[in-house]
């Protein structure tokens, strides 16, 4: 199985990494030009994620892609960076008529079916005011990855732990399902990988945390 990883170069992409390796898949990283990212088990491509080339690169003859773009500073760009990223990789997708996306987002991109759950509700409106470019560009993404034409899945998590996985996930909408506020990066990357197969959550943005 070939697949390829976008975001991957920060702390959660080095447990996807470590996941897929661990399953025999051959994976495809795309790091953006000026990264150091460098692992000998995988294919290395550097680029700006919105290159169409690039992008057409990493994503031919990919049968899954997995996105962990986010924010990584308090001080995130106002011009919506993840979004345009996940803009242009959703449109060289469906050209290559790759369909499987499973991206991570967070409670902060509010499912519609979503119900009352003060335990995510807080953070995202902590983030909303403090973070402002930070919550437009999340929200942005996920709008983005729900008006595509693919067979996504986005994986909404809280705050992200190095623990070791846990034996049971929470899995299903925040307000519907008893949710912690943490989920470790090992239980990310083992749901993910999970999903690249299986049907269950496609067009649904499931919350996961751990249950200990």
């Amino acid at each position: 199985m070939n697949v390829t990883l976008f975001g991957a170069t920060g702390r959660t992409g080095k447990i996807l990494i470590e996941e897929g390796l661990r399953r025999g898949i051959t994976l495809t990283v795309a790091a953006r030009p000026g990264s150091s990212f460098n692992h000998p088990g995988v294919r290395v491509l550097r680029g700006q994620l919105t290159d169409r080339s690039l992008l057409n690169d990493a994503i031919q003859g990919a049968d899954a892609v997995l996105s962990a773009l986010g924010p990584t500073s308090i001080r995130h760009a106002g011009n919506m960076p993840i979004t345009k990223a996940m803009e242009a990789i959703a449109a060289e997708m469906e050209n290559l008529n790759i369909r499987r996306l499973i991206a991570v987002s967070t409670g902060t991109a509010v499912d519609p079916n979503d119900g009352s759950d003060w335990k995510i509700r807080m953070p995202a409106l902590l983030i909303k005011l403090a973070m402002p470019n930070a919550f437009k560009d999340i929200v942005g993404l996920a709008n983005t990855i729900r008006a595509s034409n693919l067979d996504w899945t986005m994986v909404r998590v809280g705050f992200l732990t190095d623990q070791l996985a846990s034996p049971h996930l929470n899995t299903g909408l925040y307000g519907h399902t008893r949710h912690s506020l943490r989920v470790s990066r090992a239980d990310v990357a083992s749901f993910m990988f999970n999903q690249i197969e299986k049907r269950d959550f496609v067009h649904q943005a499931p919350g996961i945390s751990s249950r200990r």
